[in-house]
């Protein structure tokens, strides 16, 4: 097992360590969130129904669409694009970095219970000319792929849906979003030991809930703040994560589109696959 694990953390590391990179709640960028400052203020009730309405909404999707960008401490700029959907589990990111110690581009598809992680030539040059390399969703540990498989397993209308059970929830202002005029709204929530009266302000079912909050709580985030801004039908159309994560700032932007379109996924064709799962096994029987 311990030999099999070095196998496991030499093709992870070798192939694509900035695919953790993929998901929202890991991409960053300088500087830090504003602290909450002064004596607490009861949020408005018209303010918290209105986001109440656009967080419902939101969890009501079963697909959507999204474009993420942020900076991550140590590996510069990311940027990228990805569809979502809950029923049946699908999902297809595509991602780049620059700037930093990991560079390039990568891409993750979810299909089912299986993974796929695609890194272009990299990934051929190590994979023996293919492309993909496949792995369980179940497996907690993936063969050293644990931290991608969570990050590229998000559901961004989870994370919007936090801002309902905020305390100090906000009504900023009015603002145009890429032409679509917006209401902008902020506040923090706690993730460190959510309570069960949170729980129940949630449009969520405890599974999904449970989840995302477990996410941020990986990261070392323990108080998270949300803008969000919500146009035409009670519709999000960006958000942006901030925290203080366990190895720096984090500060990610969404900018959400096609809500409910069909989100198709394709599977890697096998000649083009390393499956891990297959190549670890073999290895264990020369190895004995």
């Amino acid at each position: 097992m311990a030999h099999r694990s070095r196998i496991s953390s030499r093709v992870v590391g070798a192939l694509l360590t900035g695919a953790v990179l993929c998901g929202t709640a890991a991409c960053t960028a300088d500087g830090s969130p504003d602290g909450r400052s002064g004596a607490p203020v009861r949020p408005d009730k018209t303010t918290v129904a209105a986001v109440q309405k656009a967080v419902k909404k939101g969890a009501e999707l079963n697909s959507l669409s999204y474009r993420v960008s942020g900076k991550v401490p140590g590996q510069g700029t990311v940027k990228g694009t990805a569809s979502f959907r809950l029923r049946p589990r699908a999902a297809d990111m595509r991602m780049t970095a620059s700037g930093g110690a990991q560079e390039g581009e990568f891409s993750v598809r979810l299909v089912g219970d299986a993974g796929y992680l695609g890194g272009g030539g990299r990934a051929a040059a190590l994979l023996g000319g293919r492309h993909w390399l496949k792995f369980a969703l179940e497996d907690t540990d993936a063969g050293g792929f644990g931290g991608m498989l969570r990050q590229a397993d998000q559901d961004p209308a989870a994370q919007v849906s936090l801002l309902s059970e905020s305390d100090d929830v906000k009504k900023v202002g009015e603002e145009t979003v890429d032409g679509v005029r917006t209401t902008h709204y902020a506040g923090a929530v706690d993730v460190a030991e959510p309570a069960k009266e949170r729980a129940e302000k949630s449009p969520l079912d405890a599974g999904r809930r449970t989840k995302v909050v477990e996410q941020y709580q990986q990261l070392g985030v323990s108080e998270l703040h949300l803008d969000l801004w919500v146009g035409p039908g009670d519709r999000t159309v960006k958000v942006r994560e901030r925290a203080r994560a366990a190895q720096g700032p984090l500060d990610v932007t969404i900018r959400f589109f096609d809500a409910d379109k069909p989100v198709t996924v394709q599977v890697p064709p096998a000649s083009d696959t390393m499956d891990l799962a297959q190549k670890l096994r073999e290895a264990s029987k020369r190895l004995g």
